[in-house]
């Protein structure tokens, strides 16, 4: 039977709507991709400016869902204010167009008009503000109150509490009255309690040991809540109620312990052991209603890495937040508990994340907040308002060179700066011996990535070339005899030592030396390849055959300032005022000099013929067989350390010149918000 034309036309019509509707599917699914794509970018790769991109192209698509086309405006906008005050404007933008045009899509036209009016309408300035409060914050203190209203430290010379004043700037003074007592040497992780009455710190007992001391803020009802011999205490955080504060406990030979001391009698209970170095748990924190903690670790792994943690204040429980393969630390929680803030550099480079967290446990993606905020800043805390202080550090200083005639210590080429990649001065500055490198650490500061970092720099070139040994800080460097090795005093994230570094591979060898209590220190490494010399415990250097094990005591010293001879037979060191030499296999040592400093930096010439000693801006040459000091005419004040070539003509130092400190403020980093008390 022949179909009728009406029933071919409808056949017809059918088949052209079908084609239409599968038609705009396929621009729904295109654009839809393109959307996850996008949000992909912002959000995991951290890439905004990128994100903004893609989001305008999904804006132009021809025939993209009105759902779709309004999601992308609005994250565009978002991305906009994350990046700062500058796109503000282009976030309203956006806003206003998602309002105007799509207003058929209730729920995104109304998270819209939740940003335009935190934006502070047409002319607003609601986003987030970056801006510099101090630009000298050298007398600022550490913590900024729970309130918000002072950043607050105790005076190292006077025990007296110092407060800055957030919104008027002024700087006051709390004076120190314990009764009968001086002040404290040390004020070690100062933590202030959540009402802002108490300050726990650490100190030392007059034998060396560690303790926790709490105090009210005008130094009454002074009191040593926790010291332990042998045991190395950091405290993190008080507990909302002020009843215990949160410790990292570490004992030599031991399992380290995040812990609870109690306030009211200094007993000790074990939330969690920790596998890992001490070193590798950076900051831990009570949630602000007391029932959760949250704590950045770095676990083993291949790299090894930083994550953040949460588990119930009564350590069970526990889960990894916003896991990934990159560093992650801790910054701390909002004010209403609802959200952890953390650094990590998974998108390349330094930026603040947050994600949210309810009944224990992460809800969504982490939240990408502040783009190059970088790793060196000192955070201070969050206000209730939702502004963030923080310090930022600049060091000052730098690398210099020159020439001299070391038969009369004449400068022959005066010293002249030399640009290197990182600003400030590079540390233990040491030539290798062929004196075709000069080695030192770039970016001195705490254990954490981007700091510590062993260079190579080429005499010919001037060429940086930067180590990546898989550890978590280094320092007390030294070449190996054969040039192609370093020794470092090294932490990883398990266990200290000395360690050798391959300059080419920067693999690593545990030379099977701990550096607990000041042991292994500064090592040197025979010609023979064997016998390595270090500072013990007691100030002691001693020696040790790296084939057997067997290790035996050379000498007594004052300070852990020594060099050993190029053919590693003596060292040089001081003691009781004295520089001295002695043999490697014993004997009584010979008295070079006294008298000419109190301290000096200590290292023989290439050839064995000096040994140059340096005392802050002065250096001389003494022979090293014994005759009269000649001092260099060369002083140069805040010097951090010299070094000669094996050339005896060349040097190279570098000066410290101490950092520039900078107050800081983001103003609507977080929404306003009650405390939680």
């Amino acid at each position: 039977m022949k179909p009728t034309k009406l029933v071919l036309l409808t056949w017809l019509l059918c088949a052209a709507l079908s084609a239409g509707y599968l038609a705009s599917q396929a621009k729904d699914n295109k654009a839809e991709v393109a959307l996850q794509a996008a949000i992909k970018t912002e959000t995991v790769d951290g890439d905004l400016k990128g994100a903004i991109e893609q989001y305008k192209k999904i804006a132009a698509l021809p025939g993209a869902g009105r759902a779709v086309v309004a999601t992308a405006l609005l994250r565009m906008g978002q991305c906009h204010e994350k990046l700062g005050d500058a796109d503000t404007q282009e976030a309203r933008k956006a806003y206003e167009q998602v309002v105007r045009e799509y207003a058929d899509q209730a729920g995104i036209v109304a998270q819209a008009r939740v940003r335009l009016a935190a934006l502070g309408g047409p002319r607003g300035g609601g986003g987030l503000v970056t801006r510099r409060v101090l630009t000298d914050a050298s007398g600022v203190g550490e913590v900024l109150t729970a309130d918000g209203k002072y950043i607050s430290h105790i005076d190292g010379d006077t025990g007296d509490l110092v407060q800055f004043e957030v919104a008027g700037g002024q700087t006051r003074r709390i004076t120190n009255r314990a009764p009968g007592s001086e002040p404290e040497k040390w004020y070690e992780d100062q933590l202030f309690s959540r009402d802002g009455k108490q300050i726990a710190y650490a100190s030392y007992t007059k034998d060396g040991y560690r303790q926790l001391r709490i105090r009210n803020l005008d130094g009454s009802g002074l009191r040593t809540l926790y010291s332990e011999k042998d045991s190395f205490v950091q405290y993190l955080d008080w507990s909302p109620d002020a009843g215990s504060i949160l410790a990292l406990r570490g004992v030599p030979s031991k399992a380290n312990d995040l812990a609870l001391i109690s306030t009211a009698d200094g007993s000790v209970r074990i939330l969690r052991s920790i596998a890992s170095a001490w070193s590798m748990l950076k900051r831990a924190s009570f949630s602000p209603d007391g029932r959760f903690v949250a704590f950045s670790l770095v676990r083993e792994g291949n790299p090894p890495n930083d994550d953040v943690f949460l588990m119930t204040a009564d350590g069970r429980n526990e889960v990894v937040v916003a896991g990934h393969p990159a560093e992650d630390e801790l910054l701390g929680w909002t004010p209403d508990g609802r959200s952890l803030v953390f650094l990590s550099d998974r998108s390349g480079t330094w930026d603040i994340w947050t994600v949210h967290i309810a009944g224990g446990k992460q809800q969504g993606e982490p939240e990408l907040l502040k783009k190059d905020f970088g790793y060196d800043a000192e955070v201070l805390g969050f206000a209730p308002d939702g502004s963030f202080y923080y310090k930022t550090v600049t060091r000052l200083g730098g690398l210099y060179n020159g020439a001299l005639d070391l038969e009369t210590g004449k400068v022959l080429v005066p010293p002249a700066p030399v640009t290197t990649r990182y600003t400030g001065p590079p540390y233990m500055s040491t030539w290798s011996p062929d004196g075709r490198s000069l080695l030192y650490i770039s970016r001195g500061g705490p254990i954490g990535p981007g700091n510590n970092i062993l260079t190579i720099r080429s005499a010919a070139t001037g060429e940086e070339r930067f180590l990546s040994p898989r550890l978590r800080y280094v320092n007390l460097i030294s070449w190996a005899p054969d040039g192609r090795s370093v020794l470092a005093l090294g932490f990883n994230e398990t266990e200290n030592g000395i360690f050798r570094i391959d300059t080419e591979t920067s693999g690593i060898t545990k030379l099977q030396v701990e550096a607990w209590a000041g042991r292994g220190l500064v090592a040197k490494l025979c010609p023979d390849g064997k016998t390595l010399v270090f500072v013990a415990e007691g100030l002691t250097i001693r020696k040790r055959n790296l084939d057997t094990g067997e290790e035996s005591e050379v000498v007594k010293v004052g300070t852990i300032n020594y060099d050993l001879s190029p053919d590693g037979r003596e060292v040089v060191f001081q003691v009781d005022g004295a520089v001295k030499t002695v043999s490697l296999n014993g004997g009584e040592p010979r008295e070079l000099f006294r008298g000419l400093a109190q301290s000096y930096g200590l290292r023989w010439t290439r050839d064995g013929r000096y040994i140059i000693a340096r005392a802050g801006s002065k250096i001389w040459r003494v022979p090293a067989q014994g005759g009269t000091p000649l001092k260099l005419d060369l002083s140069v004040p805040k010097m951090e350390s010299f070094a000669l070539h094996p050339d005896n003509r060349r040097f190279a130092f570098s000066v410290d010149e101490g950092s520039k400190s900078e107050l800081w403020v983001l103003e609507n980093f977080l929404p306003p918000t009650k405390v939680v008390k």
